[in-house]
């Protein structure tokens, strides 16, 4: 699923809650000095952003590649750095353009990757790091990141969804196909490709945190969650209708925050 401009990833890539996710997801990196590392995805540049901002002119260099050139172009503006440099390509192919780097960090971007590319994604990954090298991910789409007792909520969410959407004359839609973002996998298959492409130590954790409804608006700015979660091939007007939906519905239940989960995997490269 192709992002829509002006509904790629950068309004959720702003809020406090992804900062402090994408710190916990630098934790995993433990980089020495002189390190190289390929922010894979790198979308709009946080992660990139975090890496500088936490390792400074120890690393050697950062490298961020996205498909995207949108995104990019706000990357490129958000971090200037000499040890920096976007590159503009496909996470599949990252074997073909990246050298040897001592880690790879895809920050919520396997996601966006088909089921069936993922290992080949994370294959290349392990073929680029030296030995001892560390792969670290995240994702917010996987098997287990709704919290059971908040089913509800995200029932009242699409509820009020189409009623906003049915006072217009439209209505939430059945997706032709599968988004990718919803081919899910369990913490469990995530460590498994992580140990089929190589590496050892694979580790997946579950990490809940707490949403604000600014969280949730920022979420439904994302063109793959509007189109998984509303059918509509409208962006704009499935995430004005998600917003107003999430609004009405935190209003509507009288609560503060909304957990769901986020899941962090990494594995090293012997």
């Amino acid at each position: 699923m192709a992002f829509v401009q002006g509904y790629e990833f950068d309004a959720m890539s702003q809020t406090p809650l992804y900062h402090r996710v994408t710190d916990r997801l630098l934790d995993l990196c433990a980089l020495a000095p002189g390190a190289t590392v390929a922010d894979v995805g790198c979308g709009s540049g946080l992660a990139t952003e975090g890496l500088l901002a936490r390792y400074g002119d120890s690393v050697e260099t950062i490298v961020g590649v996205d498909p995207s050139e949108f995104e990019l172009s706000i990357a490129r503006a958000r971090v200037k750095h000499p040890r920096v440099k976007f590159l503009l390509g496909r996470a599949q192919d990252l074997r073909g353009f990246v050298g040897a780097v001592d880690a790879t960090v895809l920050s919520n971007v396997l996601h966006q990757i088909p089921a069936a590319e993922r290992e080949p994604v994370l294959a290349g990954c392990f073929e680029v790091l030296k030995p001892g090298g560390r792969c670290a991910l995240n994702t917010l789409f996987y098997e287990g990141a709704i919290v059971p007792e908040t089913r509800d909520f995200y029932l009242r969410w699409m509820a009020e969804t189409d009623k906003w959407l049915r006072a217009r004359g439209k209505r939430i839609e059945k997706p032709k196909s599968t988004p990718i973002a919803l081919q899910m996998l369990t913490p469990k298959q995530h460590e498994e490709i992580l140990r089929a492409v190589g590496f050892t130590d694979a580790t997946a954790l579950e990490v809940r945190y707490d949403w604000s409804v600014d969280d949730w608006t920022a979420l439904s700015r994302y063109s793959v969650f509007v189109e998984g979660s509303t059918g509509l091939s409208d962006v704009p007007l499935g995430s004005d209708a998600l917003v107003a939906g999430v609004r009405a519905t935190f209003a509507g239940l009288g609560v503060s925050t909304m957990p769901r989960n986020w899941l962090f995997a990494s594995g090293l490269r012997r």
